[in-house]
């Protein structure tokens, strides 16, 4: 029971285009904002055990009376959850746009994520490579660690609850079960009714034994959802589990220790032993070396998966075979032989060591890559290749505290061919500041012929370089080889600063060039481990810099 496509609510402002899915709490639709001229999807408050629905005018009326007062209940609650969302502002969160009445129920307006779930994606691919799988789990985290800053948790994370947008960035698209706790005694304010996705909701939720504050909750179901998309199979319930009556099945043998570790503590049946916060769990990542053999790591827990009791999920074990020993050597010396033939590096030989320095200039080392410029083997900032280094505004040349509209010198104040305020800069063309001392972080820092990379240049080592997603110093990021000189640098996924925090670091990279594409966008290259590509974004946002020089 569901409105039929074509109707119009709030006199018109809104038109259903099509129904989506629905759940016990309401329906979701995909609909037309006609003011805005743009596409939109609506939540309708609608609890199909207690409520009807008249199919000619959508007007909804509650079945029995003696359900009135638990209806109107649960609608004020999906309200005050929708002002919530509305008030969340991340870019890992779908946004809430609107709230209203209607049809005797409660609504809210949503961003349309174009693109797949989760879910979605590994229906159609089966199960992800593992580097892809946790880049999507870590951009869901720090979602995550931004939700609970609110002491609020979401309560059915889920592969489907998680769309991937059109640069394949992970958000985070349904808050029905969220639940808002006092910051003073961490006990829960809200009251919807519990929804527990079977293989994805921890023991004491299902049972409701909790009624504090407590992360690690969300964090079970962040550990089976990276569990689903590494093996493509759904974890039996928590029940099941904790009762012996399941066990999960291994994961796959190539993926790492540290990644094994991950899921494992996260999967611990008993909310005490799991990590605490998003940032202890995300850690385990960080912890561990993720090339070390997985026979030296023992983990321990009550996730027993077979054959293996006393450890939780092992590889399955193989069986010798001599013949198969000697077919596997052969194949890496097959490999090997190929790789050294064609310059390739394996990922998990990759050290500091192997971004060799072609020379210096003013003290800083760059590497030559056969291109138009010469590259800088860091970030400003960094001390080495894998570090983060320093962030900046576009247009500036220090770092600050926080990165906001407000207190950026060159957004909504400059634009191509136009000259900044010169109560900022002074007079200035804008449209490329390259080499300019006020105003290029490159040239401030590090002087002589340092400088911003132009769009050209980006666009140049993108199609010139062979680009490889790997692991340097247990950063993320990629490694980008000269086609020409077979020499290399590596550009970290650092992530970007917006307001006071550090967002998507580990699994974006963006980095600044010189040029401006409006009074409020400046152009920048940004990757994650699915592309690397030229964008545009507000002038405001802290993001790295890796110079160049003639």
């Amino acid at each position: 029971m569901h409105l039929r496509n074509n109707t119009f609510l709030q006199g018109g402002k809104y038109k259903i285009v099509r129904f989506i899915a629905s759940g016990g709490f309401g329906c979701t639709y995909e609909a037309w904002h006609t003011q805005l001229d743009a596409r939109i999807a609506l939540k309708e408050f609608f609890v199909s055990d207690f409520c009807n629905r008249d199919e000619a005018t959508g007007q909804i009326t509650v079945a029995t009376q003696s359900k009135v007062a638990l209806v109107n209940k649960l609608k004020k609650k999906f309200t005050e959850e929708a002002r919530a969302l509305f008030k969340m502002k991340h870019p890992g969160i779908v946004r809430v746009i609107d709230i209203f009445e209607e049809n005797g129920t409660a609504y809210y307006a949503m961003e349309f994520i174009e693109g797949k779930s989760l879910n979605e994606v590994v229906k159609q691919r089966g199960k992800l490579p593992e580097a892809e799988a946790v880049g999507y789990i870590l951009q869901v985290a720090e979602a995550l660690k931004y939700v609970h800053s609110l002491n609020r948790l979401h309560l059915d994370l889920k592969p489907g609850n998680i769309m991937l947008n059109k640069e394949g960035k992970a958000v985070i698209i349904d808050f029905g079960a969220s639940k808002h706790y006092d910051t003073e005694t961490g006990e829960n304010t809200s009251t919807l009714l519990g929804v527990n996705t079977k293989g994805y909701a921890p023991v004491e939720q299902v049972n409701q034994s909790f009624t504090t504050f407590s992360p690690a909750t969300d964090i079970y179901a962040l550990g089976a959802t990276l569990y689903k998309l590494l093996t493509g199979i759904t974890p039996p319930p928590s029940t099941v589990l904790h009762a012996e009556e399941a066990t999960l099945t291994p994961l796959p043998s190539n993926i790492s220790a540290s990644t094994r570790q991950a899921v494992n503590a996260a999967m611990q049946l008993l909310r005490k032993n799991r990590p605490q916060t998003i940032e202890e769990w995300i850690n385990t990542f960080r912890n561990n070396n993720s090339h070390q053999e997985d026979e030296k790591t023992e983990y321990t827990g009550l996730i027993k998966p077979h054959p293996q009791p006393k450890h939780a999920l092992q590889p399955t074990p193989q069986p010798k075979s001599r013949k198969k020993k000697w077919l596997f050597l052969s194949a890496i010396v097959a490999a090997l032989a190929v790789s050294c033939l064609i310059g390739i590096k394996f990922n998990h030989q990759i050290t500091e060591k192997d971004i060799q320095e072609t020379s210096t200039i003013n003290g800083h080392g760059y590497v030559d890559l056969g291109l138009s410029v010469k590259w800088a083997t860091c970030n400003v900032g960094a001390n080495s290749p894998s570090d983060y280094g320093d962030y900046f505004a576009w247009g500036e040349t220090s770092t600050k505290a926080e990165y906001t509209k407000n207190n950026s010198k060159a957004y909504g104040k400059c634009s191509i061919g136009d000259e900044i305020d010169s109560s900022q800069y002074g007079v200035q063309q804008v449209n490329n500041i390259a080499g300019n001392l006020k105003y290029d972080v490159a040239q401030a820092k590090w002087g002589s012929s340092w400088r911003l990379p132009t769009t050209a240049e980006w666009r140049e080592i993108v199609t010139k370089c062979n680009w490889n997603w790997i692991s340097l110093s247990g950063h993320n990021g990629y490694l980008v080889t000269s086609k020409t000189t077979g020499n290399s640098i590596f550009l970290p996924a650092a992530g970007s600063y917006y307001g006071a925090k550090l967002y998507d670091i580990g699994t974006y990279g963006n980095y600044w060039g010189s040029i401006i594409l409006n009074t409020h966008a400046a152009y920048y290259l940004s990757f994650n481990i699915s592309n690397h590509h030229e964008e545009f974004k507000n002038c405001y946002f802290g993001r790295s810099v890796r110079p160049v020089s003639e």
